[in-house]
């Protein structure tokens, strides 16, 4: 488990490992679904659709005390806002090596 999800769950759960666990492992399935889901958006192009998947990002990420996660996620919005490619493709590359760390 990730150093800064662990201290972050322990504080809100009491240390229950069970409970943490379940937490984290469903925030590390969603993470990994969400990287395949931005992929597809972005080469449709489905802006909208991107930003969504960001803000899902953020808030599964910022749940379980990812901030570096987090502050990604909320890049990868403002991109998708401005419809930015080159700039998205580089933050979706970005959250994928910090879903590799999960």
């Amino acid at each position: 488990m990730k150093e800064c999800c662990k201290v972050y769950l322990e504080e809100q759960f009491g240390g229950d490992a069970d409970v943490m666990g379940e937490i984290y492992n469903e925030y590390v399935s969603s993470i990994k679904e969400k990287m395949t889901e931005a992929d597809a958006e972005l080469a449709g192009g489905d802006w909208v659709a991107l930003d969504r998947t960001a803000h899902t990002v953020k808030g599964n990420a910022l749940a379980t005390g990812d901030e570096e996660m987090a502050q990604t996620a909320i890049s990868l919005r403002g991109a998708a806002k401005l419809q930015d490619s080159a700039q998205a493709a580089e933050l979706i590359s970005r959250l994928k090596e910090l879903a590799g760390t999960l």
